[in-house]
């Protein structure tokens, strides 16, 4: 790994993204060089006249300037879009500063050093509003947690760099080199704006949702919008604004009054400003992570207003020490921890909260936020400096009274903003359009209650259990088993104990389900408990219908906990198997553990939440992908979500294996992925996964009995993949065959049977057809082996007709070997050649064809008819979605043709 490798991986940046993070981080670089060398020339000029008047006016006006300055940027950034704003806040950044050089040569008066103070607070408003705008829509809210910090941590070393300058700066005429450094700065900021844009789309862009369930009152929405994130968001900004301005004065006017030289301030300013800013980088490059982890979201988000408390609190204790020294020292202390914990705790979890909101809306929270509140608090206590310490001139205690009651109230505003951030989240993977839906419970239901005092005898049950593997009475046995209800669960226990039936597993469990009584509830968590993953996948379907009970949770922790080791174990064999067919089984087993893992999740968390967040990791959209992790982040416990965070992020197998063993530990004994899939078989894996591990697997003469299981197994594939282990070990180890011949004596019979009835293609084979077409090509052969047993091998002459216009469509067809032509009348539309399909609107509808099929020359195809295919699409969901992804394609392409 190299040295650059190992960084990103410290700071937590991916690969792909190493890039995009150098690009922002050297954009904040020069930002910050720009504005940490006006703020220098400001302060140079204010603390020069009279500071304890003039600061609180420049405050004033900034404020004022700055709140102008924010309405103009929204206007244009509502009209022009994001990238057009940007490079022109940039633009007339470089401009504002060179007036403020004109300023600086020629005017040496208070409204000069005032009107200096002003535009350096507008241009840190544009620059910051224009680089937060942009990364609000590159990054998503996942990637704002890790990556904001580091980022951000791009000013620091430059703000470190202008206050060394500060300290060589002794007469306000050496300002001007000042200024033309930071004239240059900005400039190269504009420039690698546009190299961003060049490598991304710098637009905001939302998809819609629905419309949220609570909202600002309507009255207030013209100053905040609709959601109360923002509300409180803005109103803690104007409250920690109007503190951290008050702390700055206090700490400028005491140490112009510690140190009369003006020399000697900077020097002493210099110092200080230089330690803030190089250890807010580091908190920002190591620390900030860490602490989101261990103390919490809303932990940090409070960090900053209780450490002003505390500060504040300590005022009188260093009051005690002296005039000088003491309150010199606290001053001091106080400005460095506030600047350290703002700039790297407080901004990067401040700019997090607003991304879980619409592109749009989080653009307009992030410019109402920094352009309107944060100035408004800053002229808030401008006037208040003005009156207590310019006007009345009253003491330092006052002060700190108004401090303390706006920093409280910001620490309740802060404490009730993290739960409006969850409420956003939630809005934010939740469906667009959906109705109430009343909450599942384990109480009766009519049919139960009707069918209460029903006598029923157990062999009627026994025959309703049988006709649930029969397609044609399959839905009226479900009824009626259903309506006895509470009669029917004794019958039903037992076959979900023994019966070896999937079927029947599969829908005695949906019974069970509908049945909603406690007792079903308790049937189907003992079958999520037992060995069979299959079982485990029935029980949890089945019981989406109950709320979670308080009582089963430590069953389903456990379960949790077992999932979490199996997805281990398969990492371990995705990353060490050199085969590709064994690597993509493996990968379907993982998302089958993901869907059982947050089948458990649902047992133990709000129902709702979880569902949410299942479809939104699944969506296509990257930023409901991200807010639907950032609800699971805020909602499980820590380490289920870093495992399963794990799992669905898309990195390489060994990347994986390695952050899970660190995550639970190492398995407790390495067995090879193959061996392990054979000797658990078909409880635990697809018949897929299994035919290829079996076709993988060497055995032994003290292994080969591991395979009589799998001769017999009720899957075509697996049989016949057991069948050719058998056939292996035979031509490998004649004398170990011959050994095994005689402890089976039935095996002879069991092998001539089978090649009996040994079909034209095999099962294999058949998957892989499928898997050929353009209608199943995105299906995974887990999937495609469920299609086998319903594939019908048929055979047309030359000039055979396989169906005619006007026939009622029931099949669809996939040619194996020979042509197809499509005709209508005497005009051929298409050929179809091996592996080509045709007819396919039949599976979904039994409309008339709208063409005539017939053979040119022999051909083999296989037919899939309709009233086979619903049953495995019933099973199986996957199958017609990509069904309905293909017909989409091939409707939209016939729409551009109509089009041209």
């Amino acid at each position: 790994m190299t040295l650059l490798a190992r960084w990103q991986q410290l700071l937590g940046i991916r690969p792909e993204e190493g890039r995009t993070v150098g690009l922002f981080f050297l954009h904040n670089f020069l930002l910050g060089i720009g504005t940490i060398l006006v703020y220098v020339s400001a302060n140079v000029l204010l603390l020069e006249n009279h500071p304890e008047r003039n600061l609180p006016l420049a405050y004033g006006v900034a404020a004022l300037l700055m709140m102008a300055a924010g309405k103009v940027y929204a206007h244009f950034e509502h009209h022009l879009g994001l990238q057009r704003v940007a490079v022109r806040v940039l633009l007339a950044v470089v401009v504002l500063t060179a007036v403020l050089g004109v300023l600086v040569a020629v005017g040496h008066s208070v409204l000069a050093a005032i009107a200096i103070m002003a535009g350096y607070r507008v241009i840190y408003l544009l620059t910051n509003l224009e680089f937060w705008g942009v990364s609000a829509v590159v990054f998503d809210v996942r990637q704002s947690r890790r990556l904001f910090s580091v980022i951000s941590s791009g000013d620091m070393p430059a703000k470190a760099l202008g206050a060394v300058l500060a300290i060589l700066i002794h007469h306000h005429t050496e300002l001007l080199w000042l200024l033309l450094t930071a004239f240059g700065a900005y400039l190269g900021a504009l420039l690698v704006l546009q190299a961003t844009g060049r490598s991304h789309l710098v637009e905001a862009r939302s998809a819609a949702r629905a419309l949220r369930a609570e909202t600002v009152a309507p009255r207030l929405q013209r100053w905040f919008g609709s959601s109360r994130l923002v509300l409180t968001m803005c109103l803690s900004m104007l409250a920690i604004a109007a503190v951290t301005t008050g702390v700055e004065y206090s700490f400028f006017v005491n140490v112009k009054h510690r140190f009369h030289d003006q020399a000697l301030v900077m020097r002493y300013l210099g110092s200080v400003l230089a330690v803030t800013y190089l250890l807010a980088l580091v908190f920002k490059l190591l620390l900030t992570s860490q602490t989101l982890d261990r103390i919490g979201f809303r932990g940090t988000l409070l960090a900053l207003p209780a450490t002003i408390l505390v500060g504040l609190g300590l005022f009188g204790v260093f009051q005690s020490r002296g005039p000088n020294d003491g309150m010199m020292l606290y001053f001091c202390a106080l400005f460095l921890a506030l600047e350290v914990l703002r700039r790297a705790v407080f901004d990067p979890v401040f700019l997090v909260l607003f991304q879980p909101l619409p592109a749009h809306e989080r653009l307009q929270a992030h410019t109402l936020a920094k352009g309107v509140y944060e100035p408004l608090g800053m002229a808030l206590a401008g006037v208040l400096l003005f009156v207590v310490h310019g006007w009345l001139e009253l003491g330092a205690d006052i002060t700190f009274a108004w401090m303390a009651a706006l920093t409280l109230g910001a620490l309740l505003l802060l404490y009730r903003t993290y739960g409006h951030y969850l409420a956003e989240l939630q809005h934010a993977v939740s469906r667009r359009f959906s109705a109430p839906e009343a909450a599942p419970a384990p109480s009766s239901n009519g049919h139960t209650s009707a069918a209460a005092n029903e006598n029923v005898d157990a062999a009627t049950l026994q025959q309703l259990l049988s006709e649930l593997t029969d397609k044609t009475t399959r839905a009226a046995a479900t009824e009626r088993l259903v309506h006895l209800g509470e009669a029917a669960l004794p019958a039903l226990t037992e076959a979900l104990r023994t019966s070896a039936n999937e079927a029947i597993v599969r829908r005695a469990a949906y019974v069970c389900g509908q049945v909603r009584r406690p007792a079903s509830r308790r049937i189907l968590v003992e079958l999520a408990r037992q060995p069979g993953l299959l079982r485990r996948e029935a029980a949890l379907r089945a019981l989406r219908n109950f709320e979670p009970e308080p009582t089963d949770a430590a069953v389903f922790h456990d379960l949790v906990q077992q999932e979490l080791r199996l997805a281990q174990h398969l990492l371990h064999g995705q990353a060490t198997t050199a085969s590709a067919p064994l690597r993509a089984g493996l990968e379907y087993e993982l998302s089958r553990s993901q869907q059982r893992l947050f089948g458990l999740l649902l047992q133990l968390y709000p129902p709702q939440l979880i569902a949410d967040a299942q479809r939104g990791v699944q969506h296509a959209a990257r930023e409901r992908q991200a807010n639907a992790l950032e609800v699971l982040d805020n909602l499980i416990a820590r380490s289920v979500y870093q495992a399963l965070q794990t799992l669905l992020d898309v990195a390489p197998a060994a990347e994986k294996t390695r952050r899970l063993d660190a995550l639970l530990g190492n398995l407790p004994q390495a067995v090879a992925i193959v061996h392990s899939i054979v000797e658990q078989g078909e409880e635990t894996y697809s018949d897929w996964t299994l035919s290829v591990a079996l076709r993988q697997w060497q055995p032994t003469p003290y292994t080969i009995n591991r395979v009589l299981p799998h001769l017999r197994s009720l899957s075509p594939l697996v049989r016949e993949a057991a069948f050719v282990v058998l056939e292996q070990f035979a031509r490998n180890a004649p004398e170990g065959y011959q050994h095994l011949l005689a402890a089976q004596p039935t095996l002879a019979t069991l092998t001539m049977n089978h090649h009996a009835s040994t079909s034209h293609l095999s099962a294999q084979e058949r998957v892989l057809l499928l898997k050929n077409t353009a209608l199943f090509a995105a299906t995974p052969e887990n999937v495609l082996s469920s299609i086998v047993p319903i594939m019908k091998e048929v055979a047309f002459d030359d000039g055979q007709q396989i169906f005619a216009k006007g026939d009622l469509g029931a099949s669809l067809f996939i040619v194996h070997e020979g042509e197809v032509g499509i005709f209508t009348g005497a005009q051929q539309l298409a050929t179809f050649r091996s592996g080509d399909f045709f007819g396919e609107l039949a599976l979904l509808d039994a409309e008339p064809r709208s063409a005539t099929a017939v053979a040119h020359g022999p051909v083999v195809a296989f037919r899939l008819d309709q009233e086979d295919f619903y049953d495995v699409m019933e099973e199986r969901s996957e199958v017609l979605r990509n069904i309905m992804r293909v017909l989409c394609q091939r409707l939209r392409r016939q729409n551009e043709m109509v089009n041209r």
